[in-house]
């Protein structure tokens, strides 16, 4: 296997291990395969582990590594932030070193010795925006205006407490452990930015993955561009093969041709395939967030929507209706989701009424009936897809 063979199978094992992470708790995938290689790699693996190094290092050591482990993985601390910026230093480094002295060239004009600068500049100025703007972190201060942004849907989200904070949390807030704080609107926490993503600083966020994807993009034009002249410069667009089957010769293809080149010229091969591959997983991952943000979801709703359809493909969610029944032909009707208690399966009207009086004559009749489809619940902070774009770059400004 080849230098180019070696690295995309590193990087395949590198993403099927992230999509594993990432969606191995989601309900539709937790019972196969996806759920058992998470079971193994996030519970099965670590207590193998922690047992080899009890016995290894002894109980003291294995707790100093703990909290070493708690430190770098379960709190707030700048590592991925320095690594971001050394990989990317290093990337541009090579370069600016190795490739910038081929532009202009036979196939890159002498413009881009003045875009290459300024993508540069702008790269590290909309990082440091998106890593230093606040989140939209709740406080005493904040909190009635957080509370008046969205209502409670009394499904996802209902009026209580935050037991830390110890602060009402407001409708689609969340707290973060690792920031600790309550955020509002929390998409989810990124330790890239060392911060949360949420109501304040989402549309720094967007800001950020297109300026990435587009700055790798970028990269990999140029560097694609660059090794096209090499082929000229080298005269391998003039080169021939021996074929051994016909025993004639065949003219060097133009793949054969970039493989050569990649050989002998690795750096900037190597820095263009980091950047493809960064572009591709940014843009996916940019484009899923976009198509979230569109539907009015964070990715914390998302994943509980999706317990709430496993819920519903279970039978455990019931839609009840209330009417208080009065002399005059009016009527007041109250409609509200409520998950059954799975314990009971053939109690659900039971378990309902634990919570309202059983309906009588001259009291409140109820009606109730089984969701079959998760159409018949309504995300009441859908306003429609550009509408709810508007809502995330274009947010109410938060008071002093």
């Amino acid at each position: 296997m080849g230098l180019l063979g070696i690295l995309l199978a590193t990087l395949a094992v590198i993403c099927v291990a992230l999509f594993i992470l990432l969606f191995g708790e989601n309900p539709r995938l937790r019972h196969g395969i996806v759920g058992k290689m998470h079971t193994l790699l996030t519970r099965t693996m670590p207590r193998v582990i922690i047992a080899i190094l009890r016995r290894t290092i002894g109980e003291k050591n294995l707790k100093r590594l703990g909290r070493c482990w708690s430190y770098c993985c379960e709190s707030r601390n700048p590592f991925l932030q320095i690594f971001f910026v050394l990989l990317t230093s290093v990337s541009i480094s090579g370069f600016l070193v190795f490739a910038l002295p081929h532009i202009p060239g036979i196939y890159l004009h002498g413009i881009h010795l003045y875009i290459i600068p300024t993508q540069i500049i702008w790269l590290y100025v909309s990082y440091y925006i998106a890593c230093s703007a606040d989140p939209g972190t709740i406080t005493e201060e904040n909190i009635r205006f957080y509370l008046d942004l969205f209502p409670y849907d009394e499904l996802l989200y209902k009026p209580k407490d935050c037991s830390t904070c110890h602060l009402l949390k407001p409708a689609r807030s969340k707290h973060c452990s690792m920031c600790k704080a309550c955020i509002s609107r929390l998409d989810h926490h990124c330790a890239w930015l060392n911060r949360c993503v949420g109501y304040n600083n989402h549309r720094y966020f967007f800001m950020f993955l297109f300026t990435l994807t587009q700055f790798c993009a970028y990269g990999l034009y140029l560097c694609f561009q660059v090794y096209r002249g090499m082929v000229i410069e080298w005269g391998l667009d003039q080169a021939y093969l021996f074929d051994r089957r016909t025993g004639k010769q065949v003219p060097l293809s133009f793949r054969k041709a970039m493989i050569h080149i990649l050989h002998r010229d690795r750096v900037i091969g190597s820095i263009g395939i980091l950047a493809g591959v960064i572009t591709v997983v940014v843009f996916l991952f940019m484009i899923y967030q976009l198509y979230l943000a569109g539907r009015g979801l964070t990715t914390n709703e998302a994943f509980k929507w999706e317990v709430l359809e496993d819920a519903i493909d279970r039978g455990d969610i019931w839609i009840v209706e209330e009417t208080q029944p009065s002399k005059p032909p009016t009527t007041n009707k109250k409609s509200k989701h409520e998950k059954n208690d799975t314990k009971d399966r053939n109690a659900v009207g039971q378990s309902i009424r634990n919570r309202r009086k059983p309906a009588t004559s001259t009291g409140t009749i109820v009606k109730e009936h089984q969701v079959t489809s998760l159409e018949e619940i309504d995300n009441i902070y859908d306003h429609g897809f550009f509408k709810n774009l508007k809502h995330i770059f274009f947010p109410k400004p938060i008071p002093n």
